[in-house]
């Protein structure tokens, strides 16, 4: 197209940065959809974007303004912004994230792409660096050696990372008010997340090692509490004995249908046919079980439900696992879910949550596990609520403190409805007692952990009246009785 425009053409320079522009934004739809995939990016793609922003730059149309109307949130994007959405996606760490939230950050990176600008690799403020010479998406400053800094290109994260952080510490009631541009399905988990991948760079707590064997993992709150709960289902965890409501007959209530042709009162009752026998069997704990049983169909039944893998570990850390999936990735496995993982048959649960995803090339699937607690007890929790209905008894874990890292009591929870000063009832073993949810420890998609305060009320002794005895001191001048005859 620009060869075609005429040379002395003054819209020679816009044709060019349209045409650049469109080549930009064509290549991101393969690499959101790769991010979404959590696979390799097809190869040359980076090297064609990085090649392309060259070209304008060279010819200095980088900045020049250029009507999208394929752009959802912005009436235009210039090449440098094209250009900084793919980058800034690169560096986001999409493999820790969700595949909606890839999408929502693909489309608010349009807004916030004028917020920043592509700079030399050479000042202090470049965080991530692009080498237009490396198939690949920008990296730490810090990764790269001083020689390969003359041609790169850097990106100063820090003004809007400055934005988000300065959003996720407003109040809620001001944050309408907040300079940050967002679109609806941005959530405060994906700002806290993009706040910590754009910020300083991040360092291994501890170094990895190459692992040998296999674990056995399930999937989701509900496997893991069933697991933990020794194979039982919710219901007998909770143990609600529910008194059945003795039925009431009344006689004397008037039928507006009394006087109808066929319903005559009988008087003489013939014996119909022999009615069946129903033959009544106590119920049994599925531990014991017999093989053969129909109830140990009903168990078998429950297993296909919550399945469990043996996945083979590539590497460890005392902070978690990466693990490798040799077969089909379940549906299910997203990052940021609910994991449980067992080292031999019969031990006991570890309680860990999916922090990265990825594919390797002709390596299939691995994923990041970061360890949570050593073990948790299963246990219901209702949200009480003043108004309107208590909810019904969800799924929780509860998490013992530990005093020698000064770590408090925390209780695991489904995302929604739960939230920080949510007053709420725990179930355990079927006692039932209040607490108070404090403080927000972490939170993803799937679960949220919780700091928790008992709040149950201070029991009276019994041998102590409730109400105050009748002997009363002297009234004061303060008493109602002694002022009632100045009144």
């Amino acid at each position: 197209m620009v060869q075609e425009a005429p040379r002395n053409s003054r819209d020679r320079a816009q044709l060019f940065a349209v045409g650049i522009q469109r080549a930009i934004r064509s290549l991101c739809g393969p690499l959101i959809r790769a991010s979404q995939l959590y696979c390799p990016v097809p190869e040359g793609l980076w090297l064609e974007l990085h090649q392309l922003y060259q070209l304008a730059s060279q010819r200095g149309v980088h900045r020049l303004a250029v009507r999208d109307e394929l752009a959802k949130h912005t009436p235009g994007l210039s090449v440098e912004q094209a250009y900084l959405i793919p980058l800034l996606l690169g560096c986001a760490r999409c493999n820790q994230m969700r595949q909606n939230n890839i999408a929502r950050l693909a489309e608010v990176l349009e807004p916030w792409s004028q917020l920043l600008s592509i700079q030399s690799a050479t000042l202090p403020g470049s965080l991530f660096i692009a080498v237009p010479q490396i198939d690949g998406p920008p990296r730490y400053r810090s990764l790269y050696p001083e020689t390969q800094l003359a041609n790169a290109l850097g990106i100063d994260t820090q003004p809007l990372v400055e934005l988000i952080r300065e959003y996720l510490l407003q109040p809620e009631a001001e944050r309408a008010k907040a300079r940050l541009p967002l679109i609806e399905g941005v959530t405060l988990d994906l700002l806290q997340h993009l706040s910590s991948a754009w910020g300083d760079i991040a360092e291994r707590t501890f170094q990895r090692t190459q692992g040998q064997g296999q674990l056995t993992l399930c999937i989701g709150m509900s496997a893991l509490h069933y697991f933990l709960a020794g194979r039982r289902p919710f219901n007998e965890v909770l143990q609600i004995q529910e008194a059945p409501e003795a039925p009431r007959f009344k006689a004397d209530v008037q039928d507006a249908w009394a006087g109808a042709f066929d319903a005559q009162k009988v008087t003489d009752w013939q014996p119909g046919m022999p009615l069946e026998e129903i033959e009544y069997r106590p119920h049994q704990s599925p531990r014991s079980v017999q093989p053969g049983h129909p109830q140990a169909h009903a168990q078998a039944d429950a297993t296909e439900d919550y399945p469990t893998y043996a996945l083979p570990i590539v590497n460890h850390s005392p902070g978690g696992y990466c693990l490798s999936w040799p077969k089909e990735v379940p549906a299910q496995l997203q990052a940021g879910e609910l994991v449980g993982l067992q080292d031999l048959p019969g031990q006991a649960w570890s309680i860990a949550v999916v922090r990265w995803i990825r594919q390797v090339r002709n390596g299939g699937t691995q994923m990041g596990i970061e360890m949570i607690a050593p073990a948790a007890q299963p246990c219901g929790l209702q949200l009480l609520r003043k108004t309107e209905q208590s909810s019904h008894y969800l799924r929780a874990l509860l998490l013992p403190a530990i005093a020698a890292i000064s770590r408090p009591a925390t209780v695991i929870t489904p995302r929604l409805p739960f939230q920080e000063g949510s007053r709420v009832q725990i179930n355990l073993h079927g006692e039932e007692r209040r607490a108070v949810l404090n403080r927000r420890q972490a939170s993803t998609g799937s679960f949220s952990q919780f700091e928790y305060r008992s709040a149950e009320p201070v029991n009276t002794p019994s041998d102590k009246p409730v109400t105050a005895p009748v002997a009363r001191p002297p009234a004061g001048e303060e008493d109602f009785d002694s002022l009632w005859k100045s009144l």
